[in-house]
C-alpha cells in the first residue's frame, strides 16, 4: 500500500437515493430538510433484509409505534433469518410496533406482492433499486435507504435522521 487512510465512519452521514435512481444520492439532512412525508417504509427483501438490519429496526422501534398514516412491512431475507428474528424477539418488538410480515420474497421491492405503492404515495425503502413504476404505481415514488434511516422514518412518517431520536 502506499497510503493508509482512516474513517472513522461512525461520523458519515446516512445517505438517501431518491428517485428514481439508486445512484442518485443525497445526505439525510438533506432529506429531513425537504421534509418528504412517506405511505410506507419496507424493510427486507434479499438486499436489507438480513437479521442486523431487523435487529437495527428493532432497536430503533422499541416501544415506539409507527405513524399513524404509514404501512411498515417486514420481508426477511431467508425463512432462517426470519425464524432467528423471531427467537430473538425483533419481530415482536416490530409487530409491537405496527408493523406487518411477510414470507421471504421479492414482494413489494419488484411491485409484485404485499406493499404495492398507489398513485401518489412515497415509500422509503431498503431494496437496492428505485426506478419509475418499480414498487407499483409509475406516479409512485421510492427513496433508498439504511435500516436505520427507514426505521426512523416510520415512527415520524417523514424521512428522518436515526441520529435524532
Amino acid at each position: 500500500y502506499c497510503q493508509v487512510i482512516e474513517i472513522d465512519v461512525e461520523k458519515l452521514e446516512p445517505v438517501i437515493a431518491y428517485p428514481f435512481l439508486p445512484s442518485n444520492g443525497h445526505s439525510v439532512s438533506q432529506a429531513v430538510s425537504d421534509n418528504i412525508r412517506v405511505d410506507q417504509v419496507f424493510i427486507g427483501s434479499c438486499t436489507n433484509g438480513r437479521l442486523s438490519d431487523f435487529k437495527v429496526a428493532a432497536e430503533i422501534l422499541k416501544g415506539k409505534k409507527v405513524a399513524r398514516h404509514v404501512r411498515l412491512i417486514l420481508t426477511p431475507g431467508t425463512q432462517k433469518i426470519l425464524r432467528d428474528a423471531t427467537k430473538l424477539g425483533y419481530i415482536d418488538t416490530l409487530v409491537d410496533a405496527g408493523a406487518v410480515v411477510s414470507n421471504p420474497t421479492c414482494g413489494a421491492c419488484l411491485g409484485g406482492y404485499m406493499g404495492i405503492l398507489g398513485d401518489g404515495e412515497v415509500c422509503i425503502s431498503t431494496t437496492n433499486r428505485n426506478f419509475v413504476g418499480r414498487m407499483g404505481s409509475r406516479s409512485s415514488k421510492i427513496y433508498l435507504a439504511n435500516s436505520a434511516v427507514a426505521a426512523a422514518s416510520a415512527i415520524s412518517g417523514y424521512i428522518t435522521d436515526p441520529r435524532s431520536l
